[in-house]
């Protein structure tokens, strides 16, 4: 349990230090968690050519909005990700 408690307290130190890695790569798993439970319906390719025009309701809308909050989340993380590794590459 006490390194259960020290992960968390690392975790923390490095969440208040600014660390963009950690960051992105909790944002970015967030993320990705987000579009596996809600996946990514297309509810204007679905009406598009179909005979019977289908009702969009509420959760399909939700759940629209959702998934694409969770695609920017990743993007979001790979971008936090991505900035310190830029930095670190020297200039020649």
């Amino acid at each position: 349990m006490s390194e259960a408690i020290q992960f968390a307290g690392r975790l923390y130190t490095a969440l208040a230090s600014g660390d963009l890695n950690i960051i992105g790569l909790i944002v970015g798993f967030i993320g990705g968690v987000m579009v596996t439970v809600f996946g990514m319906p297309s509810i204007g390719l679905l009406n598009e050519g179909m005979y019977v025009e289908i009702e969009v309701t509420l959760r399909m809308r939700i759940y629209n909005r959702l998934a694409r909050l969770g695609l920017v989340m990743i993007m979001t993380g790979f971008l936090f990700q991505l900035i310190p590794a830029v930095k670190a590459v020297p200039v020649h």
